[in-house]
C-alpha cells in the first residue's frame, strides 16, 4: 500500500489530477440518489411531465459525464503502472550484475521466487487497485449527503462504516499467514513438478516411484488443507463485508421510516439516504477486501529489496593492455559459509603462459571450487590470486572474462540457435567458424540438421548428449580467444575422438603462448602437465613443477 502512495508522490501532477477526476467521479455519483429523491418528490408529487423529462435527461447527462471521467481517471491512473516495467527493468539488471559468488552459494537467495515476486507485484499494483486507495477518502461526499439529509442517518452510516475496518483487524493477519503458507506449499509442489520430469530416467529405474509418491501426497494434502482453511478465512471476511452492507440498508431503511412516518424527512428522501449509504460503504468494502493482495505485494517488495540490497560486480577496475597470462596464488584459502573446514588453504603458486597446469583431486576435493576463484566466479576467503601482478578484486570483471577461454564442468546454455549460443553477439568470419566446428568436430551435427547452424537448442540443450554439449562449449569458449585458458573436466563424458581432439586442441593452446589450467582426472593430460595441484594433500595442497 505504501509503494502506491509512494508511486503517487513521485508524480504529484498526476497525483493532483487523479485527486481532481476522482472528486468530479463521486460528485457525479450523487446525481443518482438526488434524481431519485427529485422524482419522488417532484413529479409524483405533483405529475407534472416536463419535470420527469428534466429530471431524465439530466440523470443521462451526468451518467454519461460519470462513465467519461471514471475512464479517464484510470487511463492516467495506469500510468503509475509503468513503474511495475521499471521494477522488472530493474530486477533484471541488478541480476545480470549481480556477483557470480551469490549465484554460486544458492542459499543466500531464492533465485526462482524472483520472477514470482515481480509478477505479483505487476498483477495486483494496478490502476484498479490505485483507485480503490483513492476512492477511500471521497466516502466523506455520500457521508455528508447524509448528514444533509439528517443528521441520525449520517451518524448511523458512520458508525456502520467502521464495523469492515474492526472485522479486517480480526481476519487479516490470519489470511495473510495462511496465504504465505499456500505459497511456500505451491513453490514445494512445483518443485515435485519439475522433479517428475526432469528427473524421469532417475525416477524410474532406482525405484523412487513410491518415494515421489509419498513426498506428493504429503504436500499435496497439506497445500489442500491451507488452502480450505485460507478459502474458508476469506469466505468469512467477504461474507461479513456483504453481511454489513446489508445491515446498513436495513438500519438506514428501518430508521429512515421512522424518520418519514414522524415527518423528518420524505419518503424519496429516505430512498435516497439508502442509495448514498451503499454508495458511501462499497469503496470501503473494496478497500477491505484489497488489504490480502496488498499485503502480498508488501512482501514481494520486501523479497525484492533484499535482491536489491546484495552485492553486485563492479564494472570498472583495472584493464591490463598487454596481458601476459601470468597468474600468483598466495596463501589462498577458500571455506563455504556453511562449512567449518576451508576446501583448500596455504596455496600457493606461481604460473606461467606456455605451461598446463593440471588441478587434480578426488570427487569433493574441490577442483571445481579452485576454478570457479580461478575464473573470479566465487570469492576467496583468504590470500590473494594476481594476474600479472593486478590483484583479481582491483581488476575489471567484464575484461577478464573477455580474456578468458573457459570451459565449465557441466555446460550450460540458454533457449536459442547453435550459433547463437556458440558466437553470441560477436562476428565471426565464416572461414573462422568453420575451422572451429573442425577442430571440435561438430560437423555432424550441424550437417544432420536441415537448420544447420541454426538448430534450435531447446530445453536449453539439456535433451543432447553430453559429449555434443561440451563439444560446443568447447567452440564458445575457443571464439572468445583469451590468453588465460582454464577447462574444468574438459574430456569427462566424452568418446575417445573427443578426448583426441580435447587433447589437441590444448596442445595448440599451450604452444600458443596461453597459459592453460585445466582441473582433471585424466591420466593423459597428467602427463602433459608443467604443474600439478593436488587437492588430495590436506591441509596444504601439495605443487608439484614437473620438469
Amino acid at each position: 500500500m505504501i509503494e502506491i502512495f509512494n508511486r503517487l508522490k513521485s508524480k504529484p501532477n498526476l497525483f493532483v489530477q487523479i485527486l481532481i477526476a476522482s472528486l468530479f467521479v463521486n460528485l457525479f455519483a450523487l446525481a443518482t440518489p438526488i434524481y431519485v429523491i427529485q422524482v419522488l418528490q417532484r413529479y409524483v408529487a405533483y405529475g407534472v411531465t416536463s419535470t420527469l423529462i428534466t429530471l431524465i435527461a439530466g440523470i443521462i447527462f451526468i451518467s454519461i459525464f460519470e462513465f467519461f471521467f471514471r475512464n479517464i481517471r484510470h487511463r492516467m491512473t495506469r500510468e503509475i503502472e509503468e513503474e511495475n516495467i521499471t521494477l522488472a527493468d530493474k530486477v533484471i539488471k541488478k541480476l545480470t550484475i549481480l556477483k557470480t559468488s551469490i549465484y554460486s552459494l544458492r542459499n543466500q537467495f531464492n533465485s526462482e521466487a524472483i520472477s514470482g515476486h515481480v509478477l505479483t507485484v505487476q498483477n495486483i499494483l494496478t490502476a484498479t487497485t490505485t483507485l480503490v486507495l483513492i476512492d477511500v477518502p471521497f466516502v466523506s461526499i455520500f457521508l455528508i449527503a447524509l448528514y444533509l439529509i439528517h443528521y441520525q442517518l449520517g451518524i448511523i452510516a458512520t458508525i456502520i462504516i467502521i464495523i469492515p475496518f474492526i472485522i479486517s483487524r480480526f481476519y487479516s493477519a490470519g489470511i495473510n499467514q495462511k496465504s504465505f503458507d499456500w505459497y511456500l506449499n505451491s513453490m514445494n509442489i512445483s518443485k515435485l513438478y519439475e522433479n517428475t520430469t526432469a528427473r524421469y530416467v532417475t525416477i524410474r529405474y532406482f525405484n523412487l516411484i513410491d518415494a515421489l509418491k509419498k513426498s506428493w501426497s504429503r504436500t499435496l494434502n497439506n497445500t489442500v488443507d491451507v488452502k480450505e482453511k485460507l478459502e474458508a478465512e476469506k469466505n468469512i471476511l467477504t461474507s461479513l463485508m456483504s453481511s454489513t452492507s446489508t445491515f446498513m440498508t436495513i438500519v438506514i431503511i428501518g430508521w429512515g421510516a421512522v424518520l418519514a412516518v414522524n415527518g423528518d424527512i420524505s419518503v424519496g428522501a429516505l430512498i435516497g439516504a439508502n442509495i448514498l449509504a451503499s454508495r458511501a460503504i462499497a469503496p470501503i468494502i473494496k478497500y477491505v477486501q484489497s488489504l490480502e493482495p496488498l499485503s502480498k505485494s508488501d512482501n514481494s517488495l520486501q523479497e525484492l529489496n533484499k535482491l536489491f540490497t546484495l552485492s553486485h560486480e563492479l564494472q570498472s577496475g583495472t584493464e591490463i593492455k598487454d596481458f601476459e597470462g601470468r597468474i600468483y596464488l598466495n596463501n589462498l584459502q577458500f571455506r563455504y559459509p556453511t562449512n567449518k573446514n576451508p576446501i583448500f588453504e596455504k596455496l600457493t603458486i606461481n604460473i606461467m603462459p606456455s605451461q598446463l597446469t593440471i588441478i587434480k583431486g578426488a570427487n569433493g576435493a574441490g577442483k571445481s571450487t579452485l576454478i570457479n576463484v580461478l575464473t573470479g566466479i566465487m570469492d576467496y576467503e583468504k590470500g590473494q590470486l594476481f594476474f600479472d601482478d593486478i590483484e583479481i578484486s582491483q581488476l575489471s570483471l567484464p575484461w577478464l572474462r573477455k580474456n578468458l577461454t573457459y570451459l565449465p564442468q557441466e555446460p550450460k546454455f540458454i533457449d536459442g540457435t547453435l550459433l547463437d549460443n556458440i558466437i553470441g553477439t560477436r562476428e565471426i568470419s565464416k572461414n573462422d567458424f568453420q575451422k572451429v566446428i573442425q577442430r571440435i568436430g561438430l560437423e555432424d551435427l550441424i550437417n544432420s540438421d536441415p537448420n544447420g547452424v541454426n538448430l534450435v537448442l531447446s530445453n536449453k540443450g539439456e535433451n543432447l548428449p553430453v559429449g555434443i554439449r561440451k563439444r560446443i562449449a568447447l567452440g564458445r569458449a575457443l571464439f572468445i580467444g583469451g590468453k588465460l585458458v582454464i577447462m574444468d573436466e574438459p574430456t569427462e563424458g566424452l568418446d575417445e575422438a573427443g578426448r583426441i581432439s580435447v587433447y589437441q586442441v590444448i596442445n595448440e593452446l599451450v604452444e600458443d603462448n596461453k597459459t592453460v589450467i585445466v582441473a582433471t582426472q585424466d591420466e593423459e593430460l597428467m602427463s602433459k602437465a608443467k604443474n600439478i595441484i593436488d587437492l588430495d594433500k590436506k591441509p596444504v595442497p601439495e605443487i608439484q613443477s614437473i620438469n
